[in-house]
């Protein structure tokens, strides 16, 4: 399970145009969304005093109809960076990726090159995967001693959690069902 830093304020204006081009958008609607996205200031109130206005460079204003949409746009392609035998859900900015095997050194090494591939992913196009909030889980049918695989992103380890939320849901390592918010 990933989690990217700051995912709305970090993505990167430039990639959404371009892949807004990339999947054939044309004419005046991808001006009107350069203008929407380049034309974004804040302030910060202090009791009465504001402060200079500050210009935002990168990120989807927060509260827009059109946030989540160009958000998605951007981050779609991270799936498409997987390798073969991984696998992944992705809605909006909540992230995952998992691969099945009996080999477990098969299975620890598919995740990291995914792992590597993701965040190398997210350095060209501006998201960074936290590495204090990423974390793993192992389901696993086999009884017994069953190792983790060692799973590093950014040369930290990824923890192994026992349980982890994921659209909600509350997955629990022995697969046993667990209330739901």
């Amino acid at each position: 399970m990933f989690d990217m830093e700051k995912a709305y304020d970090r993505t990167w204006r430039y990639g959404i145009m371009r892949d807004l081009y990339r999947i054939g958008l044309r004419g005046n609607l991808p001006i009107f969304i350069e203008n929407f996205l380049g034309t974004r200031t804040f302030r910060v109130r202090l009791g009465n005093i504001l402060s200079d206005s500050f210009h935002l460079n990168e990120g989807v204003p927060q509260g827009s109809v059109l946030n989540v949409i160009l958000f998605i746009i951007k981050i779609n392609d991270i799936i498409k960076t997987l390798p073969p035998f991984v696998h992944g859900s992705l809605f909006v900015d909540d992230f995952q990726i998992h691969c099945s095997g009996e080999d477990m050194g098969f299975v620890g090494k598919k995740l990291q090159e995914a792992i590597d591939k993701i965040n190398a992913w997210g350095k060209i196009n501006g998201f960074v995967i936290s590495s204090q909030k990423s974390v793993a889980i192992h389901f696993c049918k086999r009884r017994g001693l069953h190792l983790d695989p060692k799973l590093k992103l950014n040369n930290q380890t990824i923890p192994f959690v026992l349980e982890v939320k994921f659209l909600g849901l509350i997955l629990d390592k022995k697969n046993l069902p667990l209330n739901h918010t």
